[in-house]
């Protein structure tokens, strides 16, 4: 079976970011007897950046590409590789949250002689929340270095993180991991890889083609090669 890596929407979902629920539904039409016209129909309102998620340039720039424009490219789908971090290293930060900064020698031995076209990053255990998704407090990212030898030293052109951002820098106006990722790759944020094994998969990511987006919600699946193959 294939791995479905976002959790499944709810009106419960609480957003990430202070703004509110990160999904709300709006009746249109209802079926009722004798009425026109005779079809369930809602309206979805998305607050993409709670959900899983693709990120374009445009997130962080004014002058960045939208999601839309990546559509062009093999950003979407291809080979990928799904890397979980071993051990515990998330360090005090406050009373309440703890930080894995991922330094190049963590990343370096991870990736060791895998040839990286898609990376999803993530720890080998990590703390879920009510909704299902990598625990806000339980913060994940590259160091800047890391950040900037996964860019120049492989050909990636999507990161994946099951952390809800790329960036953890409270209080600064500065985003810089987001900008080093955005030289080569888009990024998806908020990921559900707590039963994906290790290894190479084939990734499906299209997200919602939306004209003009900063970010777009998507439902990325990973299919092994062993499935691709079967009749």
């Amino acid at each position: 079976m294939p791995y479905i890596l976002s959790p499944l929407i709810t009106e419960e979902l609480e957003g990430m970011w202070l703004e509110g629920s990160a999904y709300e539904k709006e009746n249109i039409y209802s079926i009722v007897e004798g009425r026109i016209p005779p079809v369930n129909y809602d309206k979805h309102i998305l607050k993409s950046h709670s959900l899983t998620h693709i990120e374009g340039s445009k997130h962080v720039e004014n002058g960045g590409q939208t999601v839309d424009q990546y559509f062009n490219g093999n950003y979407f789908f291809g080979d990928c590789t799904v890397i979980k971090l071993k051990g515990n290293n998330y360090k005090k930060f406050n009373n309440e949250i703890y930080h894995w900064e991922v330094t190049v020698n963590e990343l370096k031995d991870a990736i060791a002689d895998k040839k990286l076209n898609k990376l999803l990053l993530t720890t080998q255990e990590y703390p879920l929340n009510q909704n299902g998704f990598h625990d806000p407090n339980y913060v994940l990212t590259l160091s800047l270095e890391a950040a900037t030898w996964l860019i120049e030293k492989t050909n990636i052109n999507l990161f994946g993180t099951s952390w809800k951002s790329s960036d953890f820098k409270p209080g600064s106006l500065e985003r810089p991991i987001h900008k080093k990722l955005f030289e080569r790759a888009v990024i998806m944020e908020c990921l559900d890889l707590k039963n994906v094994p290790e290894g190479n998969y084939f990734l499906t990511a299209f997200p919602l083609r939306i004209k003009n987006s900063s970010e777009s919600p998507v439902t990325p699946v990973l299919f092994s090669y062993e499935e691709l193959t079967q009749p």
